[in-house]
């Protein structure tokens, strides 16, 4: 019996010892499992971390690719993208007029809407504002155009009229000390010698006849296409206004959506808006300094004129103010319609002018306009004056008006750029000096 009983715990305990080998055998697997599992976890980890890695990268470089691309196309078929942009600028042409046209009024009428806003102290309804602002800011370019108009054409005639009378008066004078003058009575008879014979002179009329209706019938083409470009500026005019009326009306509405299409498909959305922001900014400023240094350069005119007591004191102080908005040729074409208008009064008084306004332009040019123009968009006078200069003798009239305000976006950026760079470096620096005497 004994024995029996030992053969039976003998047996039980072997079972025992197999049910806990089973055991372990099956932890050890289910950990090994485990461990398999979190290296195929861990690996599947980095290859997606180094999947996202690349795929950021690749989107990094999908702009410069486009650009690449594009510029290759460019220049592969210049010109047919030439002949297209010219297509396209022709057909849009009104749109883009109208565009510059509410970028102009826009800056007049937003101070007329600050104005009211505070006069009515912000009780009166945003569409009353809107439209009692458009209205006064187109009346008030209305009213300076017809004012300017209204100072020159009526001089201009009266100087033409003048200079009519003046040679009406002088013309028979001249006449006559030509047939009397002594020198010209010797050659009397050569010159009626070497006049051409009656058959010549028939034969010259009939060629001079054909030439005038051959030069008559291009006068006319020339009339008509120029009458046709006349009636499409004209129509362009019309159509940019209507259509910078629609984008004042509306444009904040028009601001939310470029916003949004923006931050939408273009990368880095946040320096795309801050670069449109200041070039906007900007642009803004440097119209607002050019209308400044134009009615700086007007008063000094008129100052000027008075004190040297030339005529037309007035008139062409107004004129060499409104052509100072025009780059390049506008000091010239101011210049020279009142130059006109003292002539019919007096040479003398002409060559004076000449004299003065060249000086005044002069010390304008290097002087004046760099400070006004420069402080307005926070840019140094002498980067004012190389930008029109470089942009100008690059791009003529369209570099001169973009050159201010693309330098002064410029400057701001790597500026900006610089201030973080040097605080980023003065922090280090700081962390550094902090470490080493932690140490």
């Amino acid at each position: 019996m004994a024995a029996n009983s030992n053969k039976k715990n003998s047996n039980t305990k072997n079972s025992n010892a197999q049910k806990d080998n089973t055991h372990n055998n099956n932890l050890e697997n289910n950990n090994s499992e485990d461990t398999v599992n979190e290296k195929n976890t861990s690996t599947d980890n980095n290859i997606e971390s180094t999947l996202k890695g690349n795929t950021h990268k690749v989107k990094r470089y999908i702009p410069i690719c486009i650009c690449v691309l594009v510029m290759f196309i460019i220049f592969k078929y210049w010109d047919n993208a030439v002949h297209f942009i010219g297509l396209f600028l022709s057909a849009s042409s009104g749109l883009i007029i109208g565009m510059i046209i509410a970028f102009l009024v826009n800056i007049i009428m937003t101070s007329y809407e600050k104005g009211l806003s505070k006069l009515f102290k912000g009780k009166i309804k945003h569409g009353v504002l809107r439209a009692i602002g458009l209205t006064t800011s187109l009346l008030t370019l209305i009213l300076i155009l017809v004012g300017i108009i209204n100072f020159i054409i009526p001089e201009l005639i009266n100087s033409i009229s003048l200079m009519i009378k003046s040679l009406s008066d002088n013309l028979p004078k001249m006449l006559n000390e030509l047939k009397t003058n002594k020198y010209i009575g010797k050659y009397a008879g050569t010159l009626l010698n070497s006049m051409p014979s009656s058959e010549n002179i028939k034969s010259t009329v009939q060629g001079l006849g054909s030439f005038v209706i051959n030069g008559a019938s291009g006068a006319m083409s020339l009339l008509v296409s120029s009458a046709g470009a006349l009636i499409s500026v004209i129509a362009n005019l019309f159509i940019g206004i209507f259509f910078s009326i629609y984008i004042l009306v509306d444009k904040e509405k028009l601001s939310r959506q470029c916003t949004g299409l923006i931050k939408t498909y273009v990368p880095a959305s946040k320096k795309v808006l801050s670069l449109i922001s200041l070039l906007g900014t900007n642009f803004r400023n440097f119209i607002v300094a050019q209308a400044t240094d134009a009615c700086i350069l007007g008063g000094l005119c008129i100052i000027g004129m008075l004190i040297l007591q030339l005529p037309y004191a007035v008139t062409s102080g107004v004129i060499v103010a409104f052509f100072a908005l025009i780059p390049v040729i506008g000091a010239f074409l101011g210049m020279g319609i009142s130059a006109f208008f003292i002539l019919m009064v007096s040479p003398v008084k002409a060559l004076i002018f000449l004299i003065f306004i060249i000086t005044l332009q002069q010390i304008d040019n290097n002087i004046i306009y760099p400070r006004v123009v420069g402080n307005r968009v926070d840019l140094p006078g002498m980067w004012v004056l190389a930008a029109v200069t470089v942009f100008g003798g690059l791009f003529g009239i369209v570099g001169i008006m973009c050159s201010v305000p693309v330098t002064a976006t410029v400057y701001k950026l790597i500026k900006d750029d610089y201030r973080k760079r040097s605080n980023k470096e003065a922090v280090d620096a700081n962390e550094k000096e902090a470490v080493a005497t932690d140490d």
